[in-house]
């Protein structure tokens, strides 16, 4: 005989509370208690509760089409104490364009909301106002990322939330980013095949960025003859940073360098290296920089998919910092330019 399934009616009649409480409990609803949550969930378990799946669908489905009405504005969040730095950077421009239009295409209104104008707390109570539950957390530069005790009084449970990159670590949750350890190496591969034997990298060391890991693995092919000392750039003024510069190309001589540093064109040919006939150069954001080969970073695609991203978690209520925090990577794609041209037929 098959075993009478359980419903959210049975579980409500044990509990004394009503089926509503039951079916927001199961969905981690914030609009239930912490503790109601835990309690409505342990009787689930011990009565031997599973979701019927064609139920379940259909509820996510419905419950999406009304959230999605009552819920129509997903916010983004420039934390950043200068805001209008992050439109000088193409990429971030791109991030913007490509998240917009994919909320518009969900039936959904991208609006963005400054630090800098509003505190976190304010915005909070115009979150809750306007019935605001997303959450794009755009990139921060570490120096410019709110205090752990601002970050701690906002109540981040409340929100589902996806960040661009490694920044805001603070905060553990879903976050989208371009693959920049494959795309460092796709590039190093690309300047390997036009001919270029002594392969650099200059960049500066910051936590949030992985191009020097992937430059480092893909060397570890190469002769180690032919392995070059990457370059890290210091936060010093323009002429030490050009000392550097010219004792790392004297020493390390490199016939081709990929950039993760937007001044390196100025730098070298302030110290008398023509461009490409010296040294031929690679970009890993062609967006940002002077330098025309490289890496296109498909910058409209990861925030299309952080916009994807967030909706899914909107759809299943998942708010709040997530147990196991996941990473999608977007993969960019080669473009050639002038400054890297080809030496296949000089090396032959």
């Amino acid at each position: 005989m098959n075993k009478k399934r359980i419903t959210y009616s049975d579980i409500a009649e044990a509990l004394g509370v009503s089926k509503m409480t039951v079916s927001y409990a199961l969905r981690n609803d914030p609009r239930i208690s912490e503790a109601m949550r835990l309690r409505v969930q342990q009787k689930a378990e011990e009565m031997g509760y599973t979701p019927d799946p064609m139920l379940s669908a259909l509820s996510s489905y419905r419950h999406s089409r009304h959230e999605k009405k009552a819920n129509a504005v997903l916010a983004w969040l420039n934390i950043q104490r200068h805001p209008g730095k992050q439109r000088e950077q193409g990429v971030f421009n791109l991030y913007w364009k490509g998240a917009r239009e994919a909320a518009e295409k969900l039936g959904f209104h991208l609006e963005e909301f400054q630090r800098s104008e509003i505190s976190l707390q304010r915005m909070h109570t115009i979150f809750k106002a306007r019935g605001i539950r997303g959450l794009i957390l755009s990139p921060t530069p570490q120096f410019e990322e709110p205090s752990e005790n601002e970050l701690g009084h906002f109540p981040w449970k409340d929100y589902s939330m996806v960040r661009f990159g490694e920044s805001l670590r603070a905060l553990n949750v879903n976050f989208v980013s371009s693959a920049q350890v494959t795309n460092t190496i796709l590039a190093f591969e690309q300047v390997q095949q036009r001919g270029y034997r002594r392969i650099g990298f200059a960049g500066q060391y910051l936590r949030h960025r992985l191009f020097s890991a992937g430059y480092l693995w893909a060397q570890q092919a190469l002769p180690r003859s032919r392995q070059l000392k990457p370059l890290f750039l210091p936060d010093e003024d323009s002429f030490q940073r050009l000392e550097t510069i010219r004792r790392w190309i004297e020493q390390q001589k490199p016939d081709a360098i990929i950039c993760s540093a937007p001044h390196m064109v100025q730098s070298l040919e302030k110290l008398g290296c023509r461009i490409p006939d010296d040294i031929g150069l690679v970009s890993m954001s062609r967006h940002d920089n002077p330098i025309d080969a490289g890496i296109n970073q498909n910058a409209e695609e990861i925030g299309r998919t952080t916009i994807l991203s967030l909706v899914s978690q909107l759809n299943e209520n998942n708010y709040g910092i997530p147990a196991t925090p996941k990473e999608i990577l977007v993969e960019g794609r080669w473009v050639d330019g002038s400054m890297l041209p080809d030496r296949k037929a000089e090396n032959a």
